[in-house]
């Protein structure tokens, strides 16, 4: 695919409407195996933590740390989502299996971090797949060939029009 294809000009373009939904019916489906990653992530940190649990550790930290630690789960989790648009975006591309494989690993550390955390009984462990899924994520979108021919074909396509005005 060229630059000029990136970047949305129509002309450059030379894949039949066929390849072309093929290419949309792929990127369905990686997103769909995201959302899995997701549920997978968050239902094994639900599992890890049972209500007996949970329980028992809101009672021993008390109310005011309980409710700390859970406001900075949400907090955790809104980064999470922020960090989980980008692999959202990046997943309508091509993706070869291996960077596949690390959004989905990244995805599904990151949502069960705050799931953890918010159980308060594996408060560590939260932090650490939250964390490090965040740090994944971004050191992928970050060294993905993919993803660092987009801005280079955006900035191609914003010169062109300059220059055509």
């Amino acid at each position: 695919m060229t630059i000029t294809a990136w970047a949305g000009d129509e002309d450059a373009t030379d894949r039949s409407s066929a390849s072309a939904s093929s290419d949309a019916s792929r990127g369905r489906r990686r997103r769909g195996l995201l959302l899995a990653a997701l549920a997978a992530g968050a239902g094994w940190a639900i599992y890890a933590t049972g209500a007996t649990d949970t329980a028992e550790a809101v009672a021993r930290a008390g109310w005011e740390l309980a409710r700390l630690l859970r406001f900075m789960a949400l907090l955790k989790a809104t980064m999470a989502m922020g960090a989980l648009a980008a692999v959202w975006w990046r997943l309508a591309l091509p993706a070869t299996p291996g960077w596949l494989l690390a959004y989905l690993a990244a995805g599904a550390a990151m949502a069960a971090g705050p799931v953890l955390i918010w159980g308060m009984a594996h408060v560590g462990l939260g932090s650490l797949l939250l964390h490090g899924g965040l740090f994944a994520a971004l050191v992928a979108l970050w060294r993905d060939p993919a993803v660092a021919a987009k801005p280079g074909a955006m900035v191609v396509a914003r010169r062109r029009a300059l220059a055509s005005r």
